[in-house]
C-alpha cells in the first residue's frame, strides 16, 4: 500500500466573471478517493457554474463566471485505506476587469503533501 499524494495546480483569471480551474493531481495504491471542500465544507456544483469531474491524474474543480462568493479556502482530499492526506489554496477574485488583450492567467502549484 502506498499514502496518497496530493498536489493542487491552479489555473485562474482573479478577474470576476472570469473562469477559475483548480487541478487536483493524486496517486496512491489502491488508488484515492477525491473530495472538494470549500472552507470545510463540501463543494456543492452548480449547474453551469460549478462543477468538478474525474480526470486521468485525479480531478479538476471548475468555477465560471467568478464571484466575491467564491472567495475562500479550497481543499483537495485524497483518501485510501492507507491514510487521508489534503492540500489546500486561498482564493480571491478582483473587481476589476482587465482588457481581454492584456488578461494574465496565474499558475501557481502548492506544495505536495505526502503522507
Amino acid at each position: 500500500m502506498l499514502a496518497p499524494l496530493v498536489c493542487v495546480q491552479v489555473n485562474a483569471l482573479d478577474t470576476l466573471g472570469q473562469t477559475a480551474e483548480l487541478h487536483c493531481h493524486v496517486s496512491g495504491f489502491p488508488p484515492p478517493t477525491l473530495r472538494w471542500l470549500k472552507n470545510d465544507a463540501p463543494v456543492v456544483q452548480e449547474p453551469r457554474r460549478i462543477s468538478y469531474r474525474p480526470t486521468a491524474y485525479g480531478s479538476r474543480l471548475r468555477i465560471r463566471n467568478l464571484d466575491t462568493t467564491d472567495t475562500g479556502y479550497f481543499q483537495c482530499v485524497a483518501t485510501n485505506s492507507f491514510n487521508t492526506v489534503s492540500t489546500h489554496l486561498y482564493t480571491t477574485s478582483t473587481p476589476h476587469h482587465t482588457p481581454r488583450s492584456e488578461e494574465h492567467t496565474s499558475e501557481l502549484q502548492s506544495h505536495c503533501i505526502i503522507s
